[in-house]
Protein backbone atom coordinates (compact mmCIF):
# COMPACT_ATOMS: atom_id res chain seq x y z
CA UNK A 1 0.00 0.00 0.00
CA UNK A 2 1.18 3.53 -0.63
CA UNK A 3 0.99 6.61 1.56
CA UNK A 4 -0.42 9.81 0.15
CA UNK A 5 1.85 12.76 0.94
CA UNK A 6 1.13 16.34 -0.01
CA UNK A 7 3.45 19.15 0.92
CA UNK A 8 0.91 21.97 0.54
CA UNK A 9 -2.69 22.28 1.68
CA UNK A 10 -5.13 21.49 -1.09
CA UNK A 11 -8.81 21.95 -1.68
CA UNK A 12 -11.12 18.96 -1.88
CA UNK A 13 -14.79 18.90 -2.91
CA UNK A 14 -16.88 16.54 -0.77
CA UNK A 15 -18.75 13.95 -2.82
CA UNK A 16 -22.23 12.56 -2.11
CA UNK A 17 -22.14 9.92 0.60
CA UNK A 18 -18.78 10.96 2.02
CA UNK A 19 -18.41 11.77 5.69
CA UNK A 20 -15.75 13.81 7.45
CA UNK A 21 -14.36 10.60 8.92
CA UNK A 22 -14.04 8.95 5.49
CA UNK A 23 -12.17 11.94 4.07
CA UNK A 24 -10.00 12.25 7.18
CA UNK A 25 -8.99 8.59 6.99
CA UNK A 26 -8.30 8.78 3.25
CA UNK A 27 -5.99 11.78 3.54
CA UNK A 28 -4.74 11.21 7.08
CA UNK A 29 -5.66 14.79 7.92
CA UNK A 30 -8.37 16.42 10.04
CA UNK A 31 -11.55 17.58 8.29
CA UNK A 32 -14.38 19.59 9.91
CA UNK A 33 -17.19 17.35 11.21
CA UNK A 34 -20.01 19.32 9.60
CA UNK A 35 -19.07 18.75 5.91
CA UNK A 36 -21.77 18.02 3.36
CA UNK A 37 -21.74 16.97 -0.29
CA UNK A 38 -20.55 19.83 -2.46
CA UNK A 39 -18.60 21.58 0.31
CA UNK A 40 -15.00 22.48 -0.43
CA UNK A 41 -12.60 21.76 2.44
CA UNK A 42 -8.91 22.48 2.89
CA UNK A 43 -6.91 19.29 3.39
CA UNK A 44 -3.65 19.83 5.30
CA UNK A 45 -1.30 16.94 4.87
CA UNK A 46 1.56 18.38 6.85
CA UNK A 47 0.02 16.49 9.78
CA UNK A 48 0.03 12.85 10.80
CA UNK A 49 -2.43 10.87 12.87
CA UNK A 50 -1.31 9.53 16.25
CA UNK A 51 -3.44 6.99 18.11
CA UNK A 52 -3.56 8.02 21.77
CA UNK A 53 -2.69 5.55 24.51
CA UNK A 54 -3.70 5.25 28.14
CA UNK A 55 -2.45 8.28 30.07
CA UNK A 56 -1.85 10.48 27.00
CA UNK A 57 -2.76 14.17 27.23
CA UNK A 58 -2.11 17.07 24.87
CA UNK A 59 0.91 17.92 27.00
CA UNK A 60 2.40 14.41 26.84
CA UNK A 61 1.77 14.07 23.08
CA UNK A 62 3.28 17.54 22.49
CA UNK A 63 6.38 16.57 24.47
CA UNK A 64 6.67 13.22 22.68
CA UNK A 65 6.66 14.82 19.20
CA UNK A 66 8.20 18.22 19.95
CA UNK A 67 5.04 20.18 19.17
CA UNK A 68 3.26 22.91 21.10
CA UNK A 69 0.44 21.89 23.43
CA UNK A 70 -1.78 24.82 22.39
CA UNK A 71 -1.13 24.09 18.72
CA UNK A 72 -2.28 20.48 19.22
CA UNK A 73 -5.42 21.67 21.00
CA UNK A 74 -6.20 24.04 18.12
CA UNK A 75 -5.54 21.42 15.40
CA UNK A 76 -7.77 18.90 17.15
CA UNK A 77 -10.56 21.30 18.04
CA UNK A 78 -9.89 20.95 21.76
CA UNK A 79 -11.52 17.50 21.79
CA UNK A 80 -10.57 15.41 24.83
CA UNK A 81 -7.68 12.94 24.50
CA UNK A 82 -8.56 9.37 25.46
CA UNK A 83 -7.13 5.93 24.60
CA UNK A 84 -7.55 4.98 20.91
CA UNK A 85 -8.65 8.48 19.83
CA UNK A 86 -6.82 10.08 16.91
CA UNK A 87 -4.67 13.12 17.67
CA UNK A 88 -3.35 15.07 14.67
CA UNK A 89 0.26 16.18 15.10
CA UNK A 90 2.37 18.43 12.80
CA UNK A 91 5.00 16.52 10.84
CA UNK A 92 8.57 17.44 11.77
CA UNK A 93 10.22 19.72 9.23
CA UNK A 94 13.21 18.24 7.41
Amino acid sequence: MYELKLSKPRLYRVKAGQTARMISEAFGCPVPDDVRAGDVVTVRCDLFAYRARVGDTYASVAEKFGAGEEELRRLNGGAPVYPTCTVYVPRPRD
